[in-house]
């Protein structure tokens, strides 16, 4: 079988978007043959050295462009057929000029389930397209059963159509010794123990006024001597962050590092006391996948798919309820025997995650997209 993949998101920065691109394809050098099978990997940009393992399977096409745009309604059809490839697999996007089969993965509809928490052009941008592809592909993959149920639901998609694939765990983290990495974070980022860690996008979504929250009841009501780290990119509509920062004092023990790179975060796991992620809404959630890898003790809302990725490797609270969180967060850094359980159950919760299975269940989508019914 010839995949043709659109494979742009490899070549850009390291996100959960590149993560799972770069986890299913080398996963698939452990399932698929090269002699029976090949990954025709279509970008506008080369894939940098090392993003993937040296292989016979893969094969990079690069054609470049002015227009990302016009290149995926028009010229990536093109490619799949210039390069015979029998299947394409995508990311939200099937253009209607597809004469391939084609397989999309959709990660989630948070934009159709809270508008607000998208800008407009976002908003607009991704009703006009992703429910038409969804339609058009042969198959819709996603990352959680949720996100699976509210796409059946909401864009009326039939239940044999989309196909939960959950993502693995990246690779790369790990457990490092508490001291250690509490001395690589106070040498590299200026952090001093002990602080909360919060890892994501800073967008209205992610919900980090309630980390803020949290933290600033921990610190007024428990007495505990904790600053919060808040690491990721810029994103949009920060002011109800930048309100919750001054009216809470927060200056004095809010620390934000921006965007630091992989081989910097599982320090930064390893040297957190608790890890908060109070997101409204995933439809996954690899940050608390990687902080649980790094056995750190876990605070996830109950939101979208975050239980089925924590389960009892956390604890998993409401994303509206700023007391009960800072109480967790005192129980967490107050009694060893809890910590300890919880290390235990992180590490072991982490463990269930692997992109073999990703590929596996990945592959048999390809193939029923090829050889079972269309729904269109």
């Amino acid at each position: 079988m010839r995949i043709g993949v659109d494979a742009r998101l490899l070549t850009g920065a390291y996100t959960g978007d590149r993560t799972y691109w770069r986890g299913l394809l080398k996963a698939f050098c452990e399932i698929l043959s090269p002699t029976e099978h090949r990954l025709v990997l279509l970008s506008t940009r080369p894939i940098p050295e090392g993003t993937l393992p040296e292989s016979p399977l893969y094969e990079p096409v690069v054609a470049p462009t002015r227009n990302e745009r016009l290149w995926s309604l028009l010229r990536l059809p093109k490619l799949a057929q210039q390069y015979r490839c029998d299947l394409v697999h995508t990311q939200y996007t099937v253009s209607p000029f597809f004469r391939t089969p084609a397989v999309t993965t959709v990660h989630d509809i948070s934009f159709l389930i809270e508008p607000r928490w998208f800008p407009l052009k976002d908003r607009i941008l991704l009703r006009l397209t992703v429910p038409a592809s969804c339609r058009r592909a042969k198959r819709v993959l996603t990352v959680s059963e949720t996100s699976r149920e509210d796409m059946i639901e909401i864009l009326r998609l039939p239940p044999e159509k989309v196909i939960a694939t959950p993502n693995g765990l990246p690779e790369g983290f790990y457990p490092i010794e508490k001291a250690q990495a509490q001395a690589w974070a106070r040498a590299q980022y200026g952090i001093d123990p002990p602080f909360a860690l919060a890892v994501g996008v800073l967008q209205p979504r992610k919900n980090w006024e309630l980390a803020l929250l949290a933290v600033y009841f921990a610190r007024k009501e428990y007495e505990l001597p904790l600053r919060l780290v808040l690491t990721g990119k810029p994103g949009w509509a920060r002011r109800a962050l930048d309100d919750a920062k001054r009216a809470l004092g927060a200056g004095e023990w809010l620390i934000e590092t921006g965007y630091v790179p992989d081989e910097h975060l599982v320090w930064l796991y390893n040297a957190a006391d608790v890890f908060l992620y109070p997101s409204f809404y995933e439809g996954f959630g690899l940050p608390p996948l990687e902080a649980m890898a790094c056995g750190t003790p876990v605070i996830a809302s109950n939101g979208g798919a975050l239980p089925e990725v924590v389960g009892s490797g956390g604890v998993l609270l409401p994303p509206d309820e700023a007391g009960l969180w800072a109480n967790a967060i005192r129980t967490i850094l107050t009694y060893d025997d809890f910590r300890a359980n919880l290390r235990e159950k992180a590490l072991k919760r982490a463990r269930c995650f692997s992109w073999r299975a990703t590929a596996e269940h990945t592959f048999s989508a390809y193939e029923q997209a090829l050889t079972g019914r269309v729904w269109e």
